[in-house]
C-alpha cells in the first residue's frame, strides 16, 4: 500500500497554525491535544493498520514556515511484520527562516524477516532550528526474535542553506554482522539517536557539557558536535519507553534552549532599535516654525509701529 501524508505549518496571529494537511489509509493526522493551547502546533500521527507490511510505502512531507514552530509526535510503536521483498518510508522535510521542528518519534520494532528503509531529507534554512529522534528496537524480544529481521537501513541527510552538513547513514544486517558486540549493541536491545541543528549548536553543547554529567544504570550513552551547526546523541539501551523518555526529556531541554535563545534575540533587537531610532519630525518642525517667528519680528516694519508723544512733545516710539 502507497500512503502519504502532508503537513504544512504557517504563523498567523502570533501562532502556528496547520495551513494545510493530508493523509489516507491507514493513517491519520489530528491535533495532539488541545488545538490553541499553546503558541506552537502539535499535531500526532495515528494510524489503524497494525504495523507495516511487506510492500507498504509511505512518504511524509513536512514544511514549516518561516517563524512558525512544530511539534511532531506519533502515537505507537512502529511494527514491522514479516516480509519478502521490503517496505521503505521517506520522510522529505523543509523548515523556513525561523522555523522550529520537533519530531521525536516512537521506537521501530522490527519482526523475524522484516526488510525496512527509512530515508529522511530535511532541508533547513539558515536560522532553522532542529530537533529529531529516532530509536530501533532489536525486534520481539519476549517472542525470542531478538536480531532475527533481515535488513534495517535507516538514513538521515541535514542540509543547511542547500548545503548537506550531515548525514547519518545505518545499515543492520544480522545475518552479515556481530551485531551483538563491540562497536554494536553491545548486549543491549534498543538504539536511540538524537540530533539538534541550529546555529547556536556550539552553545548548546557547552550546556549539555555540564548538564549530561549522570551515569545511568539501564543507558549508556555518548555525544559530540558532528558539525559546526548539529549536534548528535547516541544511546543504547534495554527499554524502548526509557529510551523515548530520555529523548523527550532531551527534545524539551533544547526547545527550551531555543526558546530562551529566542527571546533573548528579541530583546537585544529591540534595544538596538531604540537607539537607532530618529528623533520625530514633528520636534523638526516647531523648531523650524520658533526661527520663523522669532525672524518675523526682528525685521518688522516701521511703519507699523505706533507712535506717540510725550508732553514736552518728544516722540516715544514702542513696538
Amino acid at each position: 500500500m502507497d500512503s502519504k501524508i502532508v503537513i504544512n505549518v504557517a504563523k498567523e496571529d502570533g501562532r502556528s497554525r496547520l495551513k494545510e494537511s493530508y493523509h489516507n489509509a491507514p493513517y491519520k493526522l489530528t491535533h495532539y491535544g488541545a488545538a490553541n493551547l499553546t503558541d506552537h502546533l502539535e499535531m500526532i500521527i495515528m494510524s489503524a493498520s497494525p504495523g507495516i507490511m511487506d510492500t507498504d510505502h509511505l512518504h511524509i512531507d513536512v514544511h514549516v514556515k518561516e517563524e512558525a514552530q512544530l511539534k511532531l509526535f506519533t502515537q505507537s510503536f512502529n511494527k514491522l511484520h514479516p516480509m519478502k521483498t521490503g517496505a521503505s518510508q521517506h520522510t522529505d522535510v523543509q523548515v523556513a527562516g525561523g522555523g522550529i521542528l520537533h519530531y521525536i518519534p516512537h521506537p521501530v520494532t522490527p519482526f523475524k524477516d522484516s526488510i525496512f528503509k527509512a530515508t529522511n531529507h530535511i532541508h533547513l534554512a539558515e536560522d532553522a532550528v532542529l530537533m529529531w529522534g529516532d530509536i530501533i528496537s532489536v525486534g520481539r524480544i519476549y517472542m525470542k526474535e531478538a536480531f532475527e529481521f533481515d535488513r534495517l537501513h535507516t538514513q538521515t541527510k541535514i542540509f543547511r542553506s542547500g548545503k548537506l552538513a550531515f548525514i547519518d547513514n545505518q545499515l543492520l544486517q544480522p545475518k552479515m554482522q556481530p551485531i551483538q558486540k563491540m562497536l554494536f549493541f553491545e548486549g543491549y536491545t534498543h538504539q536511540a539517536t538524537f540530533l539538534f541543528s541550529a546555529l547556536f549548536a556550539q552553545e548548546l553543547k557547552n550546556e549539555l557539557d555540564e548538564i549530561l554529567t549522570v551515569e545511568y544504570n539501564d543507558i549508556s550513552y555518548g555525544f559530540t558536535q558532528a558539525s559546526s551547526d548539529v549536534i548528535m546523541l547516541r544511546a543504547l539501551g534495554s527499554d524502548g519507553e526509557l529510551l523515548y523518555d530520555f529523548l523527550q526529556m532531551l527534545g524539551q531541554l533544547c526547545w527550551d534552549f531555543t526558546m530562551h535563545k529566542l527571546s533573548v534575540s528579541k530583546e537585544i533587537e529591540a534595544v538596538e532599535n531604540e537607539v537607532t531610532e530618529p528623533l520625530p519630525v514633528v520636534a523638526e518642525v516647531v523648531v523650524v516654525e520658533e526661527t520663523v517667528i522669532a525672524k518675523k519680528k526682528s525685521t518688522a516694519s516701521p511703519r507699523n509701529k505706533k507712535v506717540s508723544k510725550n508732553k514736552q512733545g518728544e516722540e516715544l516710539k514702542y513696538a
